[in-house]
């Protein structure tokens, strides 16, 4: 007869990494009678993190290894360790574009975004950073996916194109910027433009369209946008103009309101 403790294990297995929450709720199958956290953790985490099939990742998280891996040679998913951190979040920035399998460089970094009360300390596992990035809303145009027999929650294409472009510091910078977007494919313009608009932000409007330009004469992905659907977002970015990236030297686009770098063309052909 199979243990108690070799049955959890063998629960918890499949997903790889999970929080102490999961291991409760898992253990409410196989644990005779509802047994209380304060037992399960003394009674069998304590136990599985000693024998190295549990390990703390922080407080309250843990990767489940398998019998062929070694503790100091393990390395988990880091999408996967990311959606497990907070309850109500979402996946965005340079995280959701390497989801979305378009990051031109891999990185570090997972960006995990949540509201304000649901903060985290940023923290580090084996090579991986984990940081919060903080926004207002949690649900709009966020997607729930299966993901190696776990669920994740990420940014739909369109909201990660505009974030991107609206903070692009999380995205990598302008070049990694737009290097990713370039080949993001699948995004539905009119719906990204839409969004675009009801946020209300003129200086945003005018860097969505200029970047929606660039990559229209960069990649196949948006080649087929038609200049009248673009134009929409040029609707009432008269006024003060702005910059692309501020402290570098440049030129106004009168067409888009929008100082651009000189030297962007050629940022963009050297990455």
């Amino acid at each position: 007869m199979v243990k108690k403790i070799e049955a959890l294990y063998n629960a918890l297995l499949p997903f790889k990494v999970v929080t102490f929450d999961d291991i409760v709720q898992q253990s409410l199958t196989i644990i005779e009678g509802s047994a209380n956290r304060r037992y399960v953790y003394r009674k069998y985490v304590k136990r599985l993190v000693e024998t190295g099939k549990l390990q703390p990742v922080r407080k309250g998280l843990y990767t489940v290894l398998s019998p062929l891996e070694k503790k100091e040679e393990y390395e988990p998913d880091k999408l996967l360790l990311a959606s497990k951190i907070r309850r109500e979040y979402y996946l965005g920035f340079h995280t959701a574009l390497e989801y979305y399998g378009c990051a031109y460089s891999a990185f570090n970094e997972a960006y995990v975004c949540v509201q304000p009360k649901n903060r985290f300390d940023t923290f580090s596992y084996k090579r991986f950073n984990f940081k919060p990035v903080f926004v207002k809303d949690t649900t709009s145009q966020v997607i729930e996916k299966t993901y190696q027999n776990n669920t994740l929650k990420v940014s739909s294409k369109e909201r990660t194109f505009i974030e991107c472009v609206d903070r692009p510091q999380y995205a990598g910078g302008w070049e990694e910027c737009v290097k990713s977007l370039e080949n993001l494919s699948g995004i539905n313009i009119q719906q990204l433009i839409n969004l675009t608009l009801k946020q209300g932000r003129k200086g945003l409007q005018s860097r969505i369209g200029y970047v929606l330009e660039l990559l229209k004469n960069r990649s196949p992905f948006y080649e087929h946008i038609n200049d009248f659907t673009i134009s929409e977002l040029k609707t009432g970015i008269k006024g003060q103009p702005q910059y692309l990236v501020r402290g570098k030297k440049s030129s106004l686009n009168r067409q888009w309101n929008l100082y651009i770098p000189d030297d962007i063309e050629e940022e963009l052909k050297v990455i």
